[in-house]
């Protein structure tokens, strides 16, 4: 057995065909070297291949097969670092300098040699190839080393993000030194950075022990981890811990060429004992491990594993590694700046979005949506949800989510959210709006999924109410406790909620998500947060700040709106009686006359409706002022209700309303009967004014208990459920419209309410709309529950005479035919002297009258009577316009709030008449106010009269909007002649008319367009003309143009001029036309045109005009283009014409000329729009005064022909 100290022979190759030359050089070597013969070239090389690189070969120079000259320069080939020497016995020069030089021969012997100089030049030769081998070595591994420092370098440079550069060093370290396991961890500042988005984590347990490091590796091709998920080339799953437990932190460079055997024979523990183990599990013999140090800063370890077999670790190899981590370090630290870099501008980028989103707009909604969407882009999360509570809440309400997945932003409507916390009881919801004990789900938004979640039972949420502090969760399934229900989507595998701390409250929460993947939440991130969450409490805060200011702005806005609604409807209250009061007895006065009986009955109706208003604002004024002093007396309550029911029943009968009593015996009730008859009277009235014809009011009265209960019922219209809660408001109405169906000031019921709980009772109301209203009075019996110096024992007594007072409204609104017992008509006819015509009609000095007030309606139509007008009577807007249309009146006089049809509504409906449009409208009302006399005049009213007027007022009116519409229809009616003379010397008849009617709009400003032109010319004109006598060519050519122009407007043409016997006509000018129809009509025109020529010529032939004395029949030429011109009016204020400029007229004036007689030739552009089988020959022509050549077409005159040959 050799000593493994044993020093190896060099080896050498001797090569000679003659044996005994063989044996004397192998006992000349085989002491010293270990010697391999053979006896020819091809032998020689054979061995070379098997045994490799030898140190020095001996080859004679003149063998067969293969001469030593070649079988050296093969050698020198494939063996350049082995030393060549020949042998040769001749002593030709130029051979043997061939065979030094293609063999690149070390030295030559010449035969017989000596021993000793043979060995002596052997000896020189292997000194010299050891010096070859050294410094090919080092080249090679110069070579190596500045590869692997060029790899790295180029994937420093290729990589986008550290992340990748670490990986990618890995693997290339990896490859070149041959390991079993390369891996890399990373340390220090900025490590945090590394990767940073939805990469792999540790789980939350494993946080603060494994903050900020990243894991790379690189395993071999058969290297097999037991926990390993990664193939060969990946980044470290985290749960594989025995991987990263194979590097650690180093100050300098570690050899172990015995794995962790005595080279570290100082390092114990129980981190040390488990590296043992998984060295010795994974087979690891020899490690090398290597700081990335960076101006003294340790960014890396990276460790080498070698596995199988000890491996040790040359210097060079030691040095080229620390030069790799010192390039790596250098790219890390740089990558590391610019990802820190970067990732401050993204945070500040992102809160200076969400920054600007707020103070860009006050919608709580839009500052949302950009709080969760652009902090979920940011991040790269699956969601973000942005959710409100208030210190006692149970809930939290989510009001903003981001979802990746479909890259949505939906946000909360409601501004429930936004309120003002409740902190006064725990059994609401004030964010949701909702009761504890209803069900959240049937609270929950569309858009917003799970929008309500519960806090308490909530563990996530009650650690961040706790600890005030964001709460990372890396793997939810890592805490069973965290799966409870948020305001997510989807179920999440990663979770990080950041509260919303506003004057060290907390208000609210984000939350971000990561569905499908494990996620370690970097401190950067949770400080990003942080910054959009203070900025979100801001947001927040001033959503709130404006909600509540907005809502105040709207309530006060509202009041505003209903007080100006309520004065304006007791205006009108008030300007409606003084009117009919006013009115006449200013005429009488003025005439010197007495009061009639019927106006007289009309003043004392409206008097008495003007006191019963006032009486009411007078009750109310004293409510407010509290100065009503109620005098409570015993009163029998079923006489009470049979007195006051039976005032009401004649008419009832009149209005053929059926009233039904059921009055029960009651016990002594105290009332005020001077003021709670007012009750029943009210509840009456509106039962009244409300039920149509044939229908029923029940008047009940029932003890129930200690209380007696009084009920009002009608089947009227109802009132609808959202008008319910503000019917005893005093500035709302049930309708508050113009176009409100019944006339009343709302005062009604807003005393009523007053006046029962002044009787210390309670009212309530019950109604469906369409079918009909109840109304329930209830009220105490005895009187212990009254003041007791506001009791009095003299029994009430009922006083009838106020009734008159009270049933003033009902009166009013009785049917027309019932007032004072007189049929007033439809019309009334001026001096009962003119009649209707067959037609229906009045003929002139028509006034139409509309107003739903019936002795108004007879007031007016009265006054215009004796002025000279026949009246047409209508009672709303909707019999007003039905009147309009039968009889077409000169002027109407409406009234501007009626039922049905308002009368701003008639002026809409008017004017969308064309029949009755130019009507002169004068609006006729008690709302005197600025506002609504501006809105008259924007609908179209012509005149505005305020109630009270004077007749004379009302009547000039009525004469001055007459006599303007007549001077209207003059002017009118001149300028549709002029218009129609001026349009038809170059337009159809039908646009014509069209536009004298005013249904077509003519825009005759010149302006470019695209239009179609036709340019006709009759053939050999001015020989015809020498021929023919002037009056046979004028009777010719005013015979031929008229014909012509025909064709065009047949066409829907346009005729720009006639120049002499030439003609030029338009085709989407001034009506617009498609291109396609433009050319169809043209084309249309010219193929009339030549049909038109034919039938011409017969009667000039049969008349001798044409034919004889060597006129020949006329003939025509047309050219036809299409392109763009400035179309319109031409000329100066004296004269103008309405014509087309620019070349392409000239084309067609160019095409005209180039064409043959009786033909129609057209542009390419023209031919596009010609169907293939009309096209009869296509050309380039040169036509005059255009600069290059035109591709013309000529088409059949006659596509009929066209379609029989087919």
């Amino acid at each position: 057995m050799s000593s493994p100290n044993r020093k190896l022979k060099p080896t050498i190759l001797v090569v000679d065909d003659e044996p005994d030359n063989l044996d004397l050089l192998y006992r000349t070597f085989h002491r010293e070297f270990k010697v391999l013969k053979a006896e020819s070239g091809p032998a020689a090389l054979k061995i070379l291949e098997e045994v490799g690189e030898v140190a020095v070969i001996i080859s004679d120079q003149r063998m067969p097969y293969m001469s030593g000259t070649e079988f050296l320069s093969l050698t020198a080939t494939q063996y350049p670092d082995s030393i060549r020497i020949i042998l040769t016995g001749y002593t030709d020069v130029e051979d043997l300098v061939e065979a030094i030089n293609s063999g690149k021969v070390f030295k030559y012997v010449t035969k017989p040699w000596k021993s000793d100089e043979l060995k002596a030049i052997v000896q020189q030769g292997l000194e010299t190839h050891n010096v070859l081998k050294s410094r090919t070595e080092e080249l090679r591994l110069a070579q190596k080393q500045e590869s692997l420092l060029y790899e790295v370098t180029s994937t420093i440079r290729a990589c986008p993000n550290s992340q990748e550069m670490l990986q990618r060093i890995v693997e290339t370290v990896g490859k070149m030194f041959e390991v079993s396991y390369c891996l890399l961890r990373s340390f220090g500042v900025g490590s945090d950075l590394i990767g940073l988005g939805a990469g792999v984590s540790p789980t939350k347990q494993d946080i603060t022990a494994t903050q900020g490091k990243e894991w790379f590796a690189y395993l071999a091709e058969g290297q097999n981890h037991q926990n390993s998920t990664t193939d060969n080339i990946s980044v470290i799953n985290n749960n594989d811990l025995e991987l990263r437990s194979l590097v650690w932190e180093t100050t300098e460079v570690m050899i172990l060429s015995e794995g962790l055997g005595n080279d570290i024979s100082d390092h114990d523990g129980p981190e040390w004992q488990q590296r043992r183990d998984v060295y010795q599990r994974a087979d690891i013999r020899s490690s090398l491990i290597v700081p990335l140090y960076y101006r003294q800063e340790l960014l890396a370890v990276l460790a080498l594993h070698h596995t199988g077999s000890p491996r040790n670790w040359h210097e060079h190899e030691v040095q080229l590694a620390a030069g790799v981590a010192d390039q790596a370090a250098l790219a890390l630290s740089q990558v590391r700046a610019y990802e820190q870099v970067r990732e401050l501008a993204r945070r500040e980028a992102l809160v200076n979005t969400i920054t600007n989103a707020i103070r860009s707009s006050l919608d709580p909604q839009k500052i949302f949506a950009a709080i969760t969407e652009q902090l979920g882009e940011a991040l790269e999360v699956d969601g973000c949800a942005l959710s409100l509570w208030s210190p006692g809440d149970e809930y939290m309400q989510c009001v903003g989510l981001y979802n990746a997945a479909i890259k949505e932003t939906v946000v909360e409507t409601r501004p429930a959210a936004l309120s003002e916390p409740d902190t006064s009881t725990t059994t609401n919801l004030p964010l949701l709006g909702v009761e504890t004990n209803q069900s959240i789900e049937s609270d929950q938004s569309d858009d917003l999924p799970q929008s309500a979640a519960p806090i308490s039972g909530n563990p996530v949420l009650q650690e961040l109410i706790r600890t005030r502090a964001p709460v990372a969760i890396a793997d939810i399934e890592q805490r069973p406790d965290s799966m409870v229900m948020l305001p997510l989507r989807s179920p999440s595998k990663a979770l990080l909620v950041v509260p919303l701390l506003l004057d060290g409250d907390i208000i609210g929460s984000i939350s971000l998500r990561q569905n499908h993947q494990v996620r370690h939440w970097q401190p950067s991130e949770i400080d990003m947060v942080l910054l959009v969450a203070a900025q979100a409490a801001l947001a927040v805060q001033q959503a709130r700040l404006y909600q509540k200011t907005r809502q105040q702005a709207e309530r006060l806005l509202e009041a505003d709106r209903l007080k100006t609604e309520f004065f304006q409807n007791v205006s009108h209250e008030f300007r409606t009686p003084l009117t009919l009061m006013i009115g006449p007895l200013e005429t009488v006065v003025n005439q010197q006359q007495d009061l009639s009986l019927d106006q007289a009955k009309i003043a004392l109706r409206n008097s008495r409706r003007l006191l019963r208003l006032v009486n009411q604002l007078l009750d109310l004024q004293r409510f407010d002022a509290g100065r009503m002093q109620p005098s409570f007396r015993p009163c029998d309550l079923v006489e009470f209700c049979q007195q006051t029911v039976e005032s009401f029943k004649s008419y009832c009968d009149r209005k053929q309303i059926n009233l039904v009593t059921n009055l029960q015996s009651c016990p002594q009730l105290y009332l005020d009967l001077e003021r709670f008859d007012k009750v029943l009277y009210n509840l009456l009235s509106n039962a009244m004014k409300f039920t149509p014809t044939d229908g029923t009011i029940t008047v009940s009265l029932q003890p129930e208990g200690n209380y007696c209960r009084l009920m009002v019922k009608d089947t009227g219209i109802g009132i609808k459920q959202e008008q319910l809660p503000h019917l005893f408001e005093r500035f709302r109405q049930a309708e508050g419209s113009a176009n409100r169906s019944f006339e009343g000031s709302g005062l009604g019921l807003a005393l009523v309410k007053e006046l029962v709980e002044l009787h210390h009772g309670r009212i309530t109301v019950e109604s469906e709309y369409g079918q009909g209203t109840t109304f329930t009075v209830w009220l105490q019996m005895g009187n212990l529950h009254l003041p007791p110096e506001q009791v009095l024992d003299v029994p009430a007594e009922f006083d009838a005479r106020r009734a008159a007072v009270e049933l003033a409204d009902v009166e009013v609104d009785l049917p027309d035919v019932q007032i004072d017992d007189i049929n007033l008509p439809e019309v009334l006819v001026a001096d009962g002297s003119a009649s209707l015509t067959d037609h229906g009609q009045l003929g002139s000095n028509t006034v139409l009258v509309v107003d739903d007030n019936p002795d108004l309606r007879r007031y007016v139509s009265m006054m215009l009577q004796n002025a000279g007008f026949n009246a047409v009577l209508a009672k709303n807007g909707a019999d007003g316009f039905n009147k309009a249309q039968t009889y077409h009146p000169d002027v109407i006089v409406t009234d501007l709030m009626m039922p049905q049809v308002s009368g701003l509504e008639l002026i809409r409906m008017i004017r969308s008449s064309p029949e009755l449009r130019g009507t002169p409208i004068i609006l006729l009302t008690a709302k005197a106010d600025e506002d609504t006399r501006i809105e008259g005049v924007e609908r179209g009213a012509d005149a505005y009269v305020s109630k009270p007027f004077n007749d004379r007022e009302l009547i000039a009116e009525v004469r001055n909007l007459q006599a303007l519409k007549a001077e209207e229809r003059r002017v009118a009616h001149l300028n549709k002649y002029l218009t129609e003379s001026v349009l038809r010397r170059f337009l159809p008849e039908s646009m014509v008319k069209k536009a004298a009617a005013g249904d077509l709009t003519l825009d005759l400003r010149p302006e470019p367009r695209l239009i179609t032109i036709l340019f006709s010319d009759i053939v050999g004109f001015t020989r015809m003309s020498n021929a023919l006598q002037s009056q046979g060519v004028a009777e010719l050519l005013n015979e031929y143009l008229g014909e012509m122009t025909r064709a065009v407007f047949e066409n829907q043409g346009t005729v720009d001029k006639f120049v002499g016997d030439a003609i030029m006509a338009l085709y989407g000018a001034p009506e617009e036309m498609s291109p396609s129809e433009q050319v169809r009509r043209a084309i249309a025109t010219a193929r009339q045109m030549l049909v038109a020529l034919e039938k011409l010529n017969q009667g000039w032939q049969e008349r001798g005009l044409v034919g004889r004395n060597e006129v020949p029949p006329v003939r025509f030429r047309c050219g036809i283009h299409q392109g763009m011109a400035v179309v319109g009016l031409f000329g100066s204020q004296e004269r103008s014409d309405f014509t087309a400029i620019g070349p392409s007229v000239n084309i067609a004036a160019r095409l005209q000329e180039a064409t043959a007689p009786n033909s129609i030739m057209v542009s390419a552009m023209v031919a596009q729009y010609v169907p293939d089988e009309e096209i009869i020959k296509r050309e380039f022509l040169e036509l005059k005064g255009i600069d290059e050549p035109v591709m013309t077409c000529v088409i059949n005159p006659k596509p009929e022909s066209v379609r029989d040959t087919a």
